[in-house]
């Protein structure tokens, strides 16, 4: 029954993704009627066109049937402001997932496994849930933000007569003089009639670094410059200092702006009307980059940038659950004093404080129109630096918040909506995507292990057509996730591709930073810096000498495996498809030592290398706690998949009775088809053929056994970007 659900699953996510990455975007209404009709029709269609691809009895089609009919009159119920093919995609989704997970719990709690091998599986399991889970958050997000097509959040109007005075407020370290003066002018460029601009350089040490500003701000209306010394709390401290030292008492909006920011001048006058709303608390426009047209890594890194401002946050805007993002944001001053200010304790202070203010009962707004923009990192080491700041920062959030998130909470001072701490909660456990996959590289590499020592290896098998979802699983999440990111930015394939592989470049870096972010309640604070790596091969590869190493150990495993079993195919494209992950790393690197920079940007980029040298050691207590985990995981799988017992086929087909018609026959001709019973076989740990004869046809069918360890790992891979 299980492999007749699952092909029926296979089908219906195929039509309804082929639909989505076609129409998906194009189709601009929404009708529930319209919904349920388009997924009764699909389903049927997937039923009829498995069963005759499969010869599999209608019974057990009906079974497929009705799981994905539940799942998608579920989406079109729930999900309203939606069009009817997003609805059928989140549907179809829904219950691949809930099939393929159903598969892994019955064949981990019974079949026929031994102790040790139960024990193994059911780690393998709780990868697979989270996994899948996660996978859902991200198709989620996507479908909400290309396939909405009504508004289910109504906003608060702004009103341009609306014009309080603004404290506009830069912390900086160590930045290039000539880059933050530029800053400072373009905000005295803005056109609005009330605002100042606060500038706190705290703790650069060289004085010909931060005395040019000096100089520069001294005597210039409403501009403010100072410097400290040794001044605690990083980033969150200067603006603590700024808000209780140095701000204007007639100020009502604080406007934070990074250091190498030009802002357009109209951005006051825009954002500030939306203040005029009591309960607003803060509004965010996108982050927004320069100069970086024509450079193939500079592309890839904006490219992967744009995804969250072009689809998370339209997709939590309606939510009312936007983050405030650190730089071309505005706050309500009296909010932000009335919570504490900034956390010092948080290096991702920005998100943290918007989640205080919502918890409070406030609300933030998200335009998305850019109005400032500003340089990226410029080497790959300093991104991988950025990205590990921002993923501790979200280990931290969860640490100090998830008992505010949880749906039971119930607080009085917590005024989170279901909504607002779903967002919050997914959002931050996100992060936890890169770990998850890395811990189905150790299964991998384990199975791998144990295969060459022992030989066949088997915790949970696949056999044959059994393999089609988790491919499906894995090709609808790469496209799904270029589909969006190419609808949302308008790019084309090439640029898209590349910053997929951006994406996944991070993984390794993303997975060190959870591991150290759920052990240490405090961590090094991972500056931004904006300048780098002179043009040497050499520190290309060193800066991803770990994904390098990684890299090697999978395709290096997937020749040896395929030398021993050249039937394993399914398990050498995981074992090729997880490299590819890691090898995404020194590819970036390579990339990166290509960069032709202006001689402006070349002086950044030194003072950035100057700046990641201090923070490399860093990271090499996330890399002991990383080695922990690979052996204990390594340990649980290998022996566990060293002795597996006798796990029973789930995945019998019985023939298909003579009488049976089809599905959609046999309800129009009332014609019960009861599938004849069959015996529950167990598999060969080696390659077997298998002969069955029909009516008219002998199909010939090749029982290939696969690790359970694989076929996680290819579940989870869909979300191995956003």
């Amino acid at each position: 029954m299980l492999l007749s659900v699952f092909l029926t699953c296979f089908v219906t996510l195929v039509i309804s993704s082929a639909l989505l990455f076609t129409l998906g975007h194009h189709v601009r209404f929404a009708s529930r009627l319209a919904g349920l009709i388009l997924v009764v029709v699909v389903v049927v269609a997937s039923g009829e066109i498995g069963a005759a691809l499969w010869e599999l009895p209608s019974r057990y089609v009906e079974y497929g049937e009705a799981v994905l009919l539940a799942f998608g009159i579920l989406v079109v119920i729930v999900r309203r402001p939606w069009n009817p093919i997003g609805q059928l995609f989140f549907g179809a989704f829904l219950a691949s997932a809930a099939s393929y997970l159903a598969f892994a719990g019955d064949t981990t709690f019974g079949g026929g496994l031994s102790a040790i091998g139960r024990v193994a599986s059911f780690v393998l399991l709780v990868l697979e849930v989270a996994a899948l889970a996660l996978a859902t958050s991200f198709t989620f997000e996507s479908c909400d933000a290309i396939c909405r097509v009504r508004r289910s959040r109504r906003l608060p109007e702004p009103d341009p007569g609306h014009q309080p005075m603004v404290s506009l407020q830069i912390a900086a370290y160590n930045e290039p003089p000539d880059m933050l003066i530029d800053t400072i002018k373009s905000l005295e460029a803005i056109d609005y009639p009330r605002f100042e601009v606060v500038v706190i350089d705290n703790n650069t040490k060289d004085p010909e670094v931060w005395r040019p500003v000096e100089e520069y701000c001294r005597d210039r209306p409403n501009v403010k410059f100072v410097h400290v010394d040794d001044l605690p709390g990083f980033k969150s401290g200067a603006l603590n200092l700024a808000l209780g030292e140095h701000t204007d008492p007639d100020a009502e909006i604080i406007g934070i702006i990074d250091a190498d920011y030009r802002v357009d001048p109209a951005w006051l006058r825009d954002v500030t009307s939306y203040f005029a709303t009591p309960s607003v608390a803060y509004v965010q426009t996108p982050q927004d980059y320069r100069e970086y047209e024509g450079d193939a890594y500079l592309e890839a890194c904006y490219d992967a940038y744009k995804y969250f401002f072009a689809v998370t946050m339209p997709s939590r805007n309606e939510r009312n659950s936007i983050i405030f993002a650190g730089t071309m944001g505005l706050l309500r001053r009296s909010v932000l004093e009335e919570l504490g200010g900034w956390n010092e304790w948080c290096i991702t202070e920005d998100s943290e404080l918007s989640l205080r203010m919502l918890e409070a009962g406030y609300e933030g707004i998200y335009v998305p129109r850019s109005y400032g923009y500003g340089i990226m990192p410029l080497t790959f080491a300093s991104l991988k630096s950025q990205r590990f700041r921002w993923c501790f920062g979200g280990m931290q959030i969860l640490r100090l918040h998830w008992r505010e998130l949880m749906p039971w909470n119930r607080d009085r001072d917590n005024h989170l909506t279901l909504a607002q701490r779903a967002d919050y909660l997914v959002g931050n456990v996100q992060w936890m995507n890169d770990l998850v996959y890395f811990g189905f590289t150790l299964a991998l590499l384990a199975s791998a292990a144990v295969l060459i020592e022992r030989g066949p290896f088997g915790l949970r098998p696949l056999y044959g057509a059994a393999v089609l979802l988790p491919s499906a699983l894995i090709v609808t999440g790469v496209i799904r996730a270029l589909w969006a990111l190419r609808v949302r930015t308008g790019i084309g394939l090439r640029r898209a591709l590349l910053a997929f592989l951006n994406w996944l470049s991070l993984s390794w870096t993303v997975a060190l930073a959870c591991l150290q972010g759920l052990t240490r309640s405090e961590g090094a604070f991972l500056r931004t810096p904006k300048v780098g790596e002179r043009n040497r091969v050499l520190a290309a590869l060193w800066s991803a000498r770990a994904e390098t190493l990684w890299t090697l150990a999978l395709w290096g495993a997937a020749v040896i495996v395929l030398a021993y079993d050249k039937a394993r195919s399914f398990v050498v494209l995981l074992f090729v498809w997880q490299g590819l992950v890691y090898a995404s790393a020194p590819f970036m690197s390579w990339l990166n030592q290509h960069s032709e920079l202006s001689a402006q940007l070349e002086r950044r980029r030194r003072t950035e290398l100057q700046r990641e040298r201090a923070t490399v050691a860093k990271l090499s207590v996330a890399t002991l706690v990383a080695a922990g985990a690979a052996v204990a995981v390594a340990v649980v799988i290998g022996f566990g998949g060293s002795q597996p017992g006798k796990p029973a086929n789930p995945f019998v087909t019985p023939e298909r009775a003579a009488s049976d018609q089809g599905p959609l026959n046999n309800v129009v001709q009332g014609t019960p088809a009861e599938p004849p019973s069959t015996s529950t076989t167990e598999p060969s740990s080696t390659s077997t053929t298998t002969s069955r004869s029909t009516t008219n046809t002998t199909v010939r069918r090749t029982t290939t056994s696969v690790s359970s360890s694989s076929t996680s790992s290819g579940s989870s891979s869909s979300t191995t970007s956003p």
